[in-house]
């Protein structure tokens, strides 16, 4: 959509293009993001497949981070374990299947419409629900392993840094869903009194 003026000298939102010329222009990056959001998860399942085929030294891993000797961990808790990362991996999958979602409905030429700012609000949650949902795991990982409640390791600790960038990109994107929606609802407010 493009700015113009109204006919009472306010600004106002023009049509959006129409969708093949929309498609023209927006089109690869759409595609490029939707097939990162494939690529990402399905990264982030290889990773898990391939670092922890290795028990001992996942074990190793988190006894030099937590200082707790982990010898005796059973293959059931060790399968528990990564049946607590699978599920942190579906928090993530939510993220990616909004993000296609969203791309989707830009491709379709729906872009600063009410839709697309619910597909923007629903990425924004997801990516939040998928935060807390990667720190509940790491705390029910080392419960687990050492079987007790330890949110203070000796070594580093349970939040990274990355955990507040992607709650404050996530967090961004509400912000961004509900401004695009209040400005898509004026629009189509507008549109109905013109």
């Amino acid at each position: 959509m493009s700015q113009s003026l109204t006919s009472d000298g306010l600004p106002g939102f023009a049509p959006s293009p129409a969708p093949p010329e929309l498609r023209r222009r927006i089109g690869w990056i759409c595609h490029a993001l939707r097939i990162a959001a494939l690529v990402w998860i399905g990264w982030i399942v290889l990773m898990i497949l391939v670092v922890w085929s290795d028990k001992t030294a996942v074990l190793s891993a988190y006894q030099r981070w937590l200082l707790v000797d982990l010898a005796g961990v059973s293959n059931a808790s060790y399968a528990a374990a990564l049946a607590v990362l699978f599920v942190n991996c579906a928090a993530a999958a939510a993220v990616a299947w909004c993000i296609w979602r969203l791309f989707g409905t830009y491709l379709q030429g729906r872009v600063f419409t009410v839709d697309a700012a619910l597909w923007l609000r629903r990425t924004g949650l997801a990516g939040v629900a998928a935060v807390v949902v990667n720190l509940l795991a790491r705390i029910v990982i080392v419960a687990i392993f050492t079987g007790q409640l330890i949110l203070l390791p000796p070594q580093g600790s349970i939040v990274l840094p990355q955990d507040l960038l992607h709650l404050i990109f996530s967090l961004f994107l509400l912000a961004l869903a509900h401004i695009f929606k209040a400005a898509a609802e004026m629009a189509a407010d507008h549109a109905q009194i013109v």
